[in-house]
């Protein structure tokens, strides 16, 4: 469920085809959260906003309470959706700067206290220029 469709390998994508086949809740769940990925591809928040009201509508009819649980918390961030694609911006560059903060903290196994921590940030991310200026 937490991949693209186009992203799965054979062996996963032969394993949804037998999922699929087999018309469980799980290939059904599948196909709702398939169907909200859509939105990304509107033009517009009016779209995008009609296109999340009518998933809501049919993802909370349906019999699947993990689903209409998921499509209740995407509700409540719905502006937030609708913002992503109004701005075209993603939270990417905060991922990989809070990727390498914690690889940070990997490699040292920690540190002592937040000061180290705040100096290894800036040393290691800070892009300083370590040579003179002469």
């Amino acid at each position: 469920m937490l991949k693209k469709s186009e992203n799965l390998t054979d062996q996963q994508r032969a394993k949804f085809m037998e999922i699929n086949q087999a018309n469980l809740l799980t290939s059904r769940a599948w196909k709702m959260r398939e169907n909200f990925m859509e939105i990304f591809e509107k033009q517009t928040t009016e779209e995008a906003s009609l296109f999340f009201e009518s998933w809501y509508e049919n993802v909370v009819k349906s019999n699947i309470a993990p689903m209409k649980k998921a499509a209740k918390t995407l509700k409540s961030y719905k502006q937030g959706i609708l913002n992503i694609i109004k701005y075209n911006l993603s939270n990417a560059r905060a991922e990989r700067f809070n990727g390498a903060i914690q690889k940070l903290n990997r490699v040292a196994q920690g540190y002592r206290n937040f000061d180290n921590l705040r100096i290894a940030i800036l040393f290691f991310n800070g892009k300083l220029n370590l040579f003179s200026h002469y």
